[in-house]
């Protein structure tokens, strides 16, 4: 896929997970999002270090005490740090969710946080 399909500026399809199975995330959050056909799913958006931002696939397996995700292409994400913002994951979730039909989306990150030993807030 080229950064121009589906007419999103910049964006590109992340690397895949053959290539990086195990990735680092910061600045991170975790949006449910409802579809337009009623499907929901929860994605996690943040920066990979050194990259870009990232909207993941949706997530499949949550363990907090390895602050880690699963998410549905298998790739696994460690959380790195405290949630927080990331502009560039933000573009891309702005671009992500429009082409992909998302009609509501509310952030839950703070039902994950909560599950985190050892997250000072």
């Amino acid at each position: 896929m080229s950064e121009h399909d589906a007419g999103w500026p910049h964006i590109r399809r992340a690397e895949s997970v053959i290539y990086y199975p195990i990735e680092n995330i910061i600045n991170w959050s975790v949006r449910e999002a409802i579809f337009f056909n009623g499907d929901i799913s929860r994605h996690l958006i943040g920066f990979i270090p050194g990259r870009s931002g990232r909207v993941t696939s949706a997530i499949q397996k949550f363990c907090p005490n390895n602050r880690s995700i699963t998410t549905q292409s298998g790739r696994v994400y460690t959380l790195i740090g405290m949630p927080g913002s990331s502009e560039d994951g933000q573009y891309v979730w702005q671009f992500w969710s429009a082409g992909n039909g998302v009609i509501h989306d509310t952030d839950v990150t703070d039902e994950y946080t909560r599950q985190i030993k050892n997250l000072v807030m």
